[in-house]
């Protein structure tokens, strides 16, 4: 049931904030109960994909850029922040985002780079590596033009809802351009947060990593 209500996600039946379908209704079209319909829609509530409104019914969620937030010490609220983007061009594959999303070392990628500010401080970066064959086309203005959200791009001009998969940890230094872009020294120690994300088939189209200072904020998925 779940896959199935993917599969129309995907294929544009119904975009994102519309309402599906009746628990009723989507039982009768795909001749399950509505029992079945029920755990279906759950597990994609959960995830992210839909949400509940009540007495409303259950909406397509809109693709919100999961990069995490930056919170004080202490404090469960997140803060503010804004995105904005440093630089998008063809790379090629490195051995890590090679191996994470299934490609040959040397193959071509986007690279995408963003600068998270948290009340206008430098905070962290995110590069983002795509397979520039799925994503003929990414270019500054599409992303610009969505905000810096690039799980708004996928889905608006590639048709690909993303999930992102548990992310890795990892304890960092800062490099030079780490340094610069962040405010930091060269050396400091940062936070290193690396995961895959894939389509709703679960297929990964996406490898990033944020590298983020760790001496004003905590970090928070």
């Amino acid at each position: 049931m779940r896959g199935r209500i993917l599969a129309g996600i995907e294929q544009g039946e119904w975009d994102a904030g519309s309402a599906l379908p009746s628990e009723f209704e989507l039982a009768d079209r795909f001749g399950v109960s509505q029992g079945t319909v029920r755990k279906g829609l759950d597990s994609l509530v959960g995830e992210g994909v839909l949400v509940r409104r009540q007495g409303l019914g259950t909406f397509i969620a809109q693709a919100q850029d999961d990069w995490g937030r930056a919170e004080l010490p202490g404090s469960d609220r997140a803060l503010e922040t804004s995105v904005e983007l440093l630089a998008c061009a063809r790379s090629n594959a490195g051995d890590e985002p090679a191996a994470a999303l299934g490609l040959r070392r040397g193959a071509i990628l986007i690279a995408v780079k963003r600068l998270v500010r948290v009340s206008g401080e430098p905070y962290a970066v995110i590069e983002s590596f795509v397979p520039a064959e799925r994503f003929e086309g990414l270019d500054a203005r599409r992303i610009k033009q969505a905000n810096c959200n690039l799980r708004t791009v996928w889905w608006r001009e590639f048709g690909l809802r993303v999930v992102s998969n548990p992310p890795q940890f990892r304890a960092g230094l800062a490099g030079r351009e780490e340094a610069r872009l962040l405010g930091v020294e060269v050396d400091s120690p940062i936070l290193e947060v690396a995961r895959t994300a894939g389509g709703l088939s679960s297929t990964p189209v996406e490898w990033s990593v944020l590298r983020c200072r760790t001496d004003h904020y905590v970090y928070r998925v």
